[in-house]
């Protein structure tokens, strides 16, 4: 018990919400709205805001790229990565521009840059899988990734994952 109270200081709290006028230490933020973790915010020369936002499942991660103009939400790309060991691998990559943030697009964007990996996969292994279970698989894939992290039951690999996404 002693060393939780340790673990849970004034130290600790200063660090993730520091009275006014003191830096907050960057660690990625839960957005349990969007059920991803927003990381590296930055406002650029002309005003407007960026910042990357990850969700991951056990299999694969995808990070957006957001950016704030004037009233406007626009996705500026989306990777998706999978795991090789303790790092992330690139395997898909999107660039938008002038596209406005919806959940449904990037969702079924998403669904869509996994598939085209496992359909390459497949047909470099010469293996056939019905189209109905690939998609199948693929949406259950994607919907683990909008489960929440604040969920009891959350599968995490938080640990590999959040040194990968700070080295990027």
């Amino acid at each position: 018990m002693a060393t939780l109270a340790k673990a849970i200081s004034k130290n600790l709290f200063d660090n993730i919400l520091p009275t006014f006028g003191n830096p907050r230490t960057n660690i990625p933020i839960w957005d349990n709205g969007q059920k991803m973790f927003i990381c590296d915010e930055y406002d650029s020369g002309n005003g407007h805001r960026y910042y990357r936002g990850i969700r991951f499942c056990d299999r694969v991660v995808i990070l957006e790229k957001v950016g704030l103009y004037h009233n406007w939400t626009y996705l500026d790309g989306i990777e998706l990565y999978a795991f090789n060991e303790k790092k992330l691998e690139l395997i898909q990559k999107r660039d938008y521009e002038k596209v406005f943030r919806k959940e449904e697009f990037v969702r079924s964007e998403s669904e869509s840059m996994v598939k085209d990996y496992l359909s390459g996969i497949l047909k470099a292994n010469r293996t056939a899988v019905p189209a109905e279970q690939l998609d199948k698989q693929v949406k259950e894939l994607i919907d683990g990734c909008y489960k929440s992290f604040l969920s009891p039951d959350f599968n995490t690999r938080l640990l590999q994952i959040i040194p990968s996404i700070e080295q990027k």
